[in-house]
This record gives C-alpha cells, sequence and structure tokens, in this order.
C-alpha cells in the first residue's frame, strides 16, 4: 500500500477536515494523526502506528522519553463521521501552522497534512538536485 498524490481541502469553523475519498479506503476506519519534525501532520494507519510506536519504545529509556513524548502527546485517534470528516484538536493545528485550507500529500506508507502555504512554499524551494544525488546513491 502506498499513499499517492495530493488533494487540498478546507478547515470548516469546527475544526473538521474532510479526509479525500481516494485515501478513505486505504486509511480504514480508525487510523492516527500526529505531528512530524518536517512542520506538518502525518496520518498513520492502524498497521503503521503499531510499528511506529513499537519503533518508539525500542528507543532507549533515557534518551527515548523525549521523541516518545513529542509524538505521543498531541497524537490523536481519528474516525471518521458519515460524510468523512475528522475533527483536528489544537495543538495539531498550531503545530502545522494551519489556518485554512490544507493540502493531504501521499507519502509512501504514510500521508501527511500541510497547511497550504507551506506547501507552496516546500514545492518551490524543493532541492533537485539534492534529490536526484540521493538516487543516483541508491541506483533509482
Amino acid at each position: 500500500m502506498a499513499f499517492l498524490g495530493s488533494s487540498s481541502y478546507s478547515i470548516d469553523t469546527k475544526k473538521r477536515v474532510l479526509i479525500p475519498g481516494k485515501y478513505r479506503e486505504e486509511l480504514g476506519n480508525i487510523f492516527y494523526v500526529t505531528r512530524s519534525l518536517e512542520g506538518c501532520l502525518t496520518i498513520y494507519t492502524e498497521e503503521e502506528w503499531a510499528k511506529f510506536q513499537n519503533g518508539l519504545n525500542l528507543l532507549p529509556s533515557t534518551t527515548g522519553v523525549a521523541a516518545r513524548e513529542y509524538f505521543m502527546s498531541v497524537a490523536q485517534r481519528c474516525q471518521p463521521d458519515a460524510s468523512g470528516r475528522i475533527l483536528l484538536e489544537d495543538p495539531l493545528l498550531q503545530h502545522a501552522k494551519v489556518n485554512k485550507n490544507v493540502v493531504f500529500v501521499g507519502a509512501g506508507h504514510v500521508m501527511n497534512i500541510w497547511a497550504e502555504e507551506l506547501w507552496s512554499a516546500r514545492e518551490a524551494n524543493r532541492d533537485l538536485d539534492g534529490i536526484r544525488t540521493l538516487l543516483q546513491q541508491f541506483g533509482l
């Protein structure tokens, strides 16, 4: 399974966003959203969330606490309503600097939610030479 493509949506006045139809089946009835290190939000399927949690739990207790707290303290379990919407809580919206418009971005085994302005800036400033070099290093 891989999340592909991107879709733009708006957050409504109740802080809900519609999950794009093309992703709903792959996400399943329950999935998880947390902040990322990139300034966006990351959505995990139940299976991917379990893997991620297990990985966090393998980190050394002395240094892993900060990583576990960073991701788990704002994570939310989501179950879309009958219209396919989820509520995004304030800590997540603040982390991603989301005001109104978001872009759902397929990122392989996860999906990211970017504030539209941040996604546009990221796309405009993408380091294609760096990506090209990385792909060549790995024979891709």
